[in-house]
């Protein structure tokens, strides 16, 4: 009777451990890709689909500047089209749930489109790409 005493107070600790929850930060990533086939060149309706997901975190420091194009909203969430614009440059942010342009005014007429992500809080360039227009 005196070892069963420690042994059962021993097993009744063991069964209470405690868990610790892991929360994971938040992935300051975004994600910037041509949808279907991938190239550098833009074909009206075969390869102008673009996903372009912007983390809540970065919603309000990222701004999508394009020379010679524009993003056009889709019916599909995240998912743009990219129309060439010849000698316009627009601007593109979402700071919250509405998809903002703002034209950002002309330059140079040409067939590459020029797409470059700003981060506005550093002004660095964090991707820039251009694209040809067939």
């Amino acid at each position: 009777m005196k070892f069963l005493c420690p042994l059962l107070l021993l097993f009744s600790f063991s069964t209470n451990a405690q868990y610790a929850i892991k929360v994971k930060k938040e992935d300051n990533r975004f994600l910037f890709f041509q949808l279907g086939t991938k190239s550098d060149t833009i074909i009206k309706n075969k390869s102008d689909l673009f996903l372009i997901k912007l983390p809540d975190s970065l919603k309000n420091n990222i701004q999508i500047f394009l020379k010679n194009g524009q993003f056009i909203e889709t019916k599909k969430d995240s998912i743009y089209r990219l129309r060439s614009v010849p000698g316009m440059k627009y601007s593109h942010s979402k700071p919250d749930s509405v998809f903002q342009t703002l034209v950002e005014g002309n330059c140079p007429p040409s067939k590459i489109i020029t797409i470059e992500f700003i981060n506005t809080h550093t002004q660095k360039r964090i991707l820039q790409n251009n694209f040809i227009v067939k």
